[in-house]
């Protein structure tokens, strides 16, 4: 706020909350925020003012107002050449921050006593100060304090004791670095303002007069835009000096009489307010009115005068200092004159090995630095591998999850007849296992992929554990019996037991192990397969009868890709990844997996695994094909429900076009360009779209965004059909707008199912009327506005209409979490009426704001079960602002036609 009046309310008022409330703290933040802002208009008086008040009331619990304010207090102290004062408050919290181990804080501390010595002409005092802030600043990447330390040593090197061409050049440098486009996001206006105005006097001292004008009135431009009247005295002051330079007296005078007029002399920096008066006074001179030059003469001489005292108390104080000091120094001289003679010799000794050190130092610091460059660089081409081969692993995901659900979808359509003869079913049935098998292996590659990426993350859940063992046993048994192999488990743990478990993970596990046991075994051998608990462990075992495992093999079987050698018998098949799998699930899962061999008889595999039993029961669901019909969704006309589909791979597209055709119409399109256009042709909005992702020419997330971007498409509910199955791209998805998504290999039944009911939900939206509930008691219901709500229900929407509903949904979400928000609360921070806001809401989207509200919040319950954070219904129905679970889950069900617990 640049209006004091508007500031000073707004601070009265927030001041007497927190006395209101004993809040000292906030209290102490209201008042610095009051220094901040007097200091930006120029009241430095004022500000001087609130810093102190702000200081009296700060604690240390509080650390950045703590150090904040005594740090105001010491600039505006030095703006008034209360040099002494200054350093004294200056130099107290510095010592302050130190004890607290505040590091990042005494960065200011530093920055301010080298601009108080710098303010006093002593700028070597200054500068390590300055330098000392800048390494700290880079030590702890806070880029902003960096910043602020290279101006402040830029301003140190241009004093006038220390500006060598070499330490201007340097100087000029440094500013220019500040004021560079990459720093531009960490710089406000007011410190742009401010270094643009360094940078122009930097100039004006290497005689480049026409860089320096220009930076000037970039700087006064932008000042007085901010209304910051500090800055826009310096800048005129320096536009003033180099009229005065040039002889160009009247340009001069009229810049030094704008500068005077921004502010009193009570409100100034007392230095540049004597630097105006003096060459106020050799402009009037050039112009030969002597009068006005008299006038300010006598102005500066007053105010050099009363600066000069205030310096001679300053000196008289330090020189107090100095003689107390030199007393006993003399008394520690007498003291220690004995001894003279070997202190030097010591000292000469010490500079000997302190600059052996030194050059010792240097030298193992530069070797140190080459090979930490060798390192970086070698650093850096890893990760470039690494991010191609995560690619690589993506790109090869969608080739091969595309024909498997070519193969796996119509193996269990043809499964679903029952017109074959055993031998066919049992062709059909060899086909879904295998293909069952070959998706394992992807997903296993894709695993590996994410291990080495390190996005692979545990997403326990509660787990009857006995169950899922025996579960796990018997899918192995019909293997077993093939092989005559003797297959018994051994379980001793309590069925009624459930634990928090990462399910995926450990099945994972358990099949690599039997599995390979099944592999290695003999026929008519035997494998035990064994689970209990102990204490805080599960434990876990397969062992196996068989020749076991060569010795030098023996060191190698948890690598990657690795297959060994049994004696006198050929390679085995395999990938080579399944105990790579094992062993790394297991110790991601915080367990471990070890081997006992015995060469000749057999081999065990056993693995540990972290207990955590909990009280909490899951209900289990039973997947598989659902028994879906399609003469249960009679009501959905093929005449009146068209379905376009966008999908570049051809067969893939024929065969959703199977499972759709005999209920809907369809249109089908290669890519995201061909539907947008297609979309133009048709005579009618289609119902519903279904695409793919991975797409030439247009993908499926811009042609979503497009879609949720159109003012006349974006109502048309998206499926994304994708083999992209992690959790980033399905919250890539979510965020863009999207309705639903399937993860390929997908079941014909669950697409007709989701389709169904998008298009239901869709058409329930666009009829929607204002009878279905009653928003705002009895005015609501007034046949005006049902009347309004009618007739704009299906209107085209403007960008404004687009941009009013973000806006509100972003005030929504604002609110997660809370179930009392209203529509009284939504109105008031919007600014509207509450009958204008049912009235908006009403007529852009055909729903009531209570239901409007409730779909985008049951969004964001989508949106926190796919970021993995939340494991029950619970916490997902109350981190979306639902009252109750078994509400939330009903209406979850019913927005998306998926029961929550599938998704957790």
């Amino acid at each position: 706020m640049k209006s004091l009046d508007s500031a000073a309310m707004l601070a009265k008022r927030l001041i007497d909350s927190a006395r209101k409330n004993s809040s000292l703290a906030f209290e102490a933040r209201v008042l610095l925020a009051q220094a901040y802002q007097a200091y930006g208009i120029g009241n430095e008086h004022d500000a001087l003012t609130f810093g102190r008040a702000a200081t009296k009331l700060a604690t240390p619990a509080d650390s950045l107002t703590y150090e904040k304010a005594p740090i105001m207090v010491a600039y505006m102290l030095s703006r008034e050449a209360k040099t002494v004062e200054a350093l004294n408050v200056a130099f107290k919290i510095l010592k302050e921050c130190d004890n607290h181990g505040w590091k990042g804080l005494t960065i200011d501390c530093r920055a301010c006593i080298a601009d108080i010595y710098r303010s006093i002409d002593n700028p070597k005092q200054a500068l390590p100060y300055a330098e000392q802030a800048a390494r700290d600043a880079q030590s702890l990447k806070d880029t902003a304090a960096y910043i602020f330390a290279l101006s402040n040593i830029s301003n140190i090197l241009s004093e006038r004791s220390m500006s060598s061409p070499a330490n201007l050049a340097e100087a000029t440098q440094l500013m220019e670095q500040v004021l560079d486009k990459k720093y531009a996001h960490f710089l406000s206006d007011f410190s742009i303002a401010r270094y643009q105005g360094n940078l122009g006097r930097l100039y004006l001292m290497t005689n480049q007069d026409k860089k320096a004008e220009d930076i000037l009135m970039q700087s006064l431009e932008l000042s007085r835009k901010g209304d910051f009247k500090t800055l826009e005295k310096h800048n005129l002051n320096e536009l003033m000096t180099m009229y005065v330079d040039h002889k160009d007296f009247k340009k001069a005078v009229q810049y030094g009489e704008m500068a005077i007029a921004i502010q009193p002399e009570a409100q100034s920096n007392l230095t540049i307010q004597k630097n105006i008066y003096n060459h106020l006074t050799d402009a009037y001179k050039g112009l030969d009115d002597y009068k006005n030059a008299f006038k300010y003469n006598n102005l500066y001489r007053r105010l050099n005068d009363s600066i000069n005292a205030l310096d001679k108390v300053r000196d008289a104080a330090e020189l107090d200092k100095k003689y107390r000091a030199d007393k006993r120094l003399l008394i520690a001289a007498n003291q220690t004159k004995l001894v003279e003679i070997q202190r030097d010799f010591l000292i000469a000794i010490a500079l000997i090995i302190a600059v052996a050190s030194v050059i010792g130092y240097r030298w193992f610091i530069l070797k140190k630095k080459r090979e930490a460059a060798l390192l970086a660089e070698e650093h850096s081409q890893l990760e470039k591998l690494d991010a191609m081969k995560t690619r690589f692993f993506a790109n090869i995901s969608h080739e091969l999850r595309t024909p498997l659900t070519l193969i796996m979808g119509p193996a269990n359509q043809l499964m679903g007849f029952n017109n074959y003869a055993d031998e066919q079913r049992g062709m059909l049935q060899t086909i879904s296992n295998n293909s069952k098998k070959l998706l394992n292996i992807v997903n296993e590659l894709l695993d590996l992929g994410k291990l080495e990426a390190g996005k692979l993350t545990v997403n326990p859940k509660p787990v009857a554990l006995a169950s899922l063992i025996k579960a796990l046993y018997q899918g192995f048994a019909s293997a077993a019996e093939y092989k005559g192999i003797n297959y018994r488990l051994v379980d001793s743990i309590d069925p009624a037991v459930f634990v928090s478990l990462d399910q995926e993970k450990f099945e994972k596990i358990v099949n690599n192990l039997i599995g390979n046991a099944m592999k290695f075994t003999p026929n008519g051998g035997l494998i035990t397969v064994t689970s209990t608990t102990k204490e805080d462990k599960i434990e876990f075992s397969v062992a196996n009868t068989g020749t076991g495992i060569q010795p030098e093999d023996l060191p190698h079987i948890f690598d990657r890709y690795y297959q060994g050698k049994r004696d006198n018998a050929p390679l085995e098949g395999g990938t080579g990844i399944g105990l790579a799998i094992a062993r790394e699930f297991t110790e991601l899962m915080g367990g471990h997996i070890s081997v006992e061999n015995n060469r000749g008889e057999g081999v065990m595999f056993k693995i540990g695994l972290p207990l955590h039993i909990t009280g909490e029961v899951v209900v289990e669901i039973i997947t598989g094909e659902s028994s879906f019909k399609a003469n249960g969704h009679t009501s959905i006309s093929a005449t009146e429900k068209l379905i376009m589909l966008v999908e570049d791979h051809h067969e893939m597209a024929a065969y959703i076009a199977d499972i759709l055709r005999p209920i809907y119409k369809l249109v089908t399109v290669s890519n995201g360009s061909e539907a947008l256009k297609k979309l133009q042709e048709l005579p009618v909005t289609p119902s519903l779209i279904i695409s793919d992702v991975m797409m030439p020419e247009m993908d499926g997330f811009t042609l979503l965004e497009t879609l949720k971007q159109s003012a006349e498409y974006y109502r048309i509910p998206v499926i994304m059909l994708t083999a992209l199955a992690d959790t980033r791209h399905k919250l890539k998805a979510l965020h863009t707008g999207v309705d639903d998504y399937l993860t390929k290999p997908f079941l014909s039944s669950e697409l007709l199912a989701r389709t169904a009911n998008l298009i239901t939900n869709a058409a329930a939206r666009a009829a929607a009327t204002t009878t279905e509930e009653d928003e705002l008691t009895t005015a609501i219901s007034e046949s005006p506005i049902e009347q309004s709500a009618a007739e704009n229900a299906d209107q085209v929407l403007s960008p404004a209409d687009l941009l009013w509903l973000e806006e509100l949904e972003t005030m929504v979400r604002k609110h997660t979490g809370k179930t009392d928000l209203t529509l009284a609360a939504l109105s008031y921070e919007l600014a509207i009426s509450e009958r204008q806001l049912f009235r908006r809401i009403k007529s852009i989207t055909g729903l009531t704001p209570n239901k409007y509200i409730r779909a985008i919040r049951l969004q964001i319950a989508r949106e926190a079960i796919e970021s993995g954070k939340y494991r029950t219904v619970a916490e997902v129905s109350y981190a979306a602002g639902f009252d109750t679970p078994a509400y939330f889950g009903k209406l979850f069900k019913e927005y998306y036609g998926r029961d929550v617990n599938e998704l957790l």
